[in-house]
């Protein structure tokens, strides 16, 4: 083998690199890509301020007269940025943390550089205590351009506070999606959570407003969850329930895992105890994930995950034991409420039934609206209200818009209202109610104070027109106050006979009178007569009837007996001539022997009556408590309350045997109060 065919060794080197990178990873890496928005980027600024030992943060936006944002400012009370550390750790990315403040937010020390998010550049005011105890002021500005930081350094007053102002400038969410104070709120709120129900003293504040997070709580409710299996320490849970609902937009969660303060983990509950409950849960593990900068990775943790489900099976039962409890101590503050619609006892069933859903949609109602948390005066508004809707609506309808009720729950309302027919019967039982009422007040016109002051046409008449049901229930409104002309097209076309002629009814005697009310009815059996119209003739209440008024009715009836084109075969008509009082000799003629009381004509297609306005109204009074004591039958077979209380029996455990008993709903419970319905006892407020 030849020399030449031999191979060389291979030649060896060693070198080293250093580590470049360039400037857009501190402007745009670390800066304005790490935050996806204006508001996730002030959370960093903010947690700096805590980590500076400042007691109060305070968040400005400063907008133009057409409302569009021109700059932010941070402004915290901290012990500010020394001129050493600015030398240092401010001008060295990502430097490592010191774990010897365990109270520490800051993690991977390139909070500062969030300002890069929010606005293009930034100047910073700081003032912290020199070396030789004086007061130093720096101030510098840090752009998009990365650049050498030229620092202004001077002596700065002995009284001056320290802390730093942060004024940040060409805002980069103002085209796109503007920051807004309430929105910058609801997010440092969210946020910051725990850390400012762990750290009372330190604050935050927003466009002049204070967030504090214990000023909206109603009640705390503190417990222990135990280590045991791979939950190595004792756990916090907190049941917090604010004085209001959350907001859904901004707090679409129900329980915060926190650690050191800062929110490591949410859950969304699928049914929260109620809109306004918040649990917060702390222990030492939670902590350790913040420490080591591994709660991004909390859901792979075995130990966090048994965490969770220890917490979700504690707070289902809260909510089982609080909503039991609310639920009756709500009921039964809202039976002692005078605003309440049912405080008056009763053994009426049909009212039993009533008030069994009127308290079952009113608690559904609290459990959206937190009614608890309204005024007195908010609170009588929803309940009269709810009454009114519950009256006056379809039941179903104010199940579902108002009272929200869960499907389940609705399924529920909607199996007892088909057998039952409850929906028929209250519309008919709040119809009769109506009427009933109506009729005291028509009473009360005709034969009070005012009868002297009411006019026929122009008033009574008017009232009449959409109750003609007092002349008898098969009647409706066919015309009201037109002539004879108008009376016979209207009954011809009910009839199914052709027109006439203006020409033949000019033609025709008393075609121009102007009889009050014409109202018809039909039936479709084929009996005679198929049609039955009822024409009225009223006068004022302070008119007594006589010889005048009985020839003008008897002028209609001559009308419609002598002309061939008013049908008499298959139609039945009834005149009524009526007023307050009648005459002496129509009293006489109301008398007749053989003849029913009123009647003063009777013909084979005619019955011509008069009345007075007492024998009308007492008459309809009459049918309408027949009516009335049939649905009081008929409620007695449905036995609703008994129903709805085995379907809802935490709202209607004693409302049978309160009936029952006869005893006052609203004598039961804790004393009556003039200061609305207070908030539930079972859960203290620590």
């Amino acid at each position: 083998m030849s020399a030449d065919s031999q191979a060389s060794p291979p030649s060896t080197t060693t070198y080293e690199l250093e580590w470049k990178y360039n400037p857009r990873l501190v402007t745009n890496h670390l800066g304005r890509s790490k935050y996806s928005s204006t508001v996730k980027a002030l959370r960093e600024l903010v947690a700096n301020a805590f980590d500076a030992h400042a007691t109060k943060v305070t968040v400005l936006l400063h907008s133009s007269e057409l409302g569009e944002v021109l700059s932010i400012t941070v402004q915290d009370n901290g012990h500010g940025i020394s001129p050493e550390i600015l030398r240092t750790r401010f001008m060295e990315v990502a430097v490592e943390t010191s774990n010897s403040d365990p109270s520490r937010l800051g993690r991977f020390g390139v909070g500062r550089l969030a300002v890069h998010r929010i606005g293009a550049f930034s100047k910073w005011t700081t003032t912290s205590d020199g070396s030789n105890g004086d007061k130093v002021r720096c101030t510098f500005t840090i752009g998009d351009s990365p650049s050498a930081l030229k620092v202004i350094q001077e002596s700065a007053p002995a009284e001056e506070e320290c802390g730093t102002f942060i004024e940040i400038f060409e805002i980069r969410d103002r085209d796109r999606e503007k920051p807004t104070a309430p929105g910058i709120s609801s997010d440092l709120t969210a946020h910051f959570c725990g850390y400012l129900l762990g750290n009372p003293r330190q604050e935050i504040w927003v466009q002049g407003e204070r967030i504090d997070v214990t000023q909206r709580i109603l009640s705390r409710e503190l417990e222990t969850i135990p280590a045991e299996g791979r939950i190595k320490e004792n756990a916090r849970l907190e049941h917090i329930l604010f004085t209001s609902p959350l907001d859904q937009t901004r707090f679409p969660f129900q329980i915060i895992f926190a650690g050191k303060g800062r929110t490591v983990a949410t859950e969304k509950l699928e049914t929260p105890p109620t809109p306004n409950y918040l649990a917060l849960v702390e222990c030492p593990h939670l902590d350790s994930l913040v420490t080591a900068n591994r709660e991004l990775l909390v859901e792979m943790d075995d130990e966090f995950t048994q965490l969770r489900d220890a917490a979700l099976g504690r707070i289902q039962r809260f909510g089982e034991r609080f909503k039991s409890e609310r639920v009756k101590t709500f009921i039964q503050r809202a039976r002692q409420q005078e605003y309440y619609p049912y405080r008056s006892p009763t053994e009426d069933p049909l009212t039993s039934a009533k008030q069994a859903i009127y308290d079952v949609v009113l608690e559904k109602v609290h459990e959206t609206a937190n009614v608890e948390s309204m005024t007195k005066r908010q609170q009588e508004l929803v309940f009269r209200l709810l009454h009114r809707s519950l009256e006056n609506e379809d039941v179903l309808e104010v199940l579902s818009e108002v009272a929200r009720l869960s499907d389940d729950d609705f399924e529920r309302f909607r199996k007892l209202l088909e057998r039952t027919t409850l929906d028929s019967i209250l519309k008919l039982s709040s119809e009769v109610s109506h009427r009933l009422d109506f009729l005291d007040v028509l009473h009360g016109l005709i034969y009070g104070d005012t009868k002297k002051h009411l006019k026929e046409r122009s008033q009574l008449h008017r009232i009449l027109e959409p109750d003609c049901w007092l002349f008898g229930a098969q009647f409706h409104l066919a015309a009201s106050d037109r002539s004879f002309r108008e009376v016979m097209r209207k009954h011809r076309a009910m009839a199914g006979l052709p027109d006439v002629a203006d020409d033949d009814l000019a033609q025709l005697g008393g075609i121009d009178d102007i009889p009050d009310l014409f109202l018809a009815s039909s039936r479709d059996y084929p009996f005679a007569p198929k049609h039955r119209h009822l024409l009225v003739e009223l006068k004022a209440p302070n008119v007594s009837l006589g010889t005048k008024e009985l020839s003008q009715i008897r002028r209609y009836a001559d009308t419609i007996l002598s002309s061939h084109e008013f049908d008499k075969s298959s139609t039945r008509w009834d005149l009524f001539l009526i007023s307050g009082r009648c005459t002496g000799q129509i009293a006489r003629d109301r008398q007749q022997k053989d003849k029913p009381h009123g009647c003063v004509w009777e013909w084979d297609a005619m019955t011509v009556w008069a009345f007075e306005w007492s024998e009308i109204i007492a008459k309809a009074k009459e049918e309408m408590m027949l009516v009335k004591d049939h649905l009081k039958r008929k409620s007695e077979e449905l036995t609703v309350s008994q129903y709805l209380s085995e379907n809802f029996p935490d709202i209607l455990e004693s409302l049978t045997k309160k009936f029952s008993s006869g005893a006052d709903p609203a004598s039961t419970g804790a004393p009556h109060t003039n200061e609305g319905v207070a908030a539930p006892s079972s859960v203290t407020a620590q």
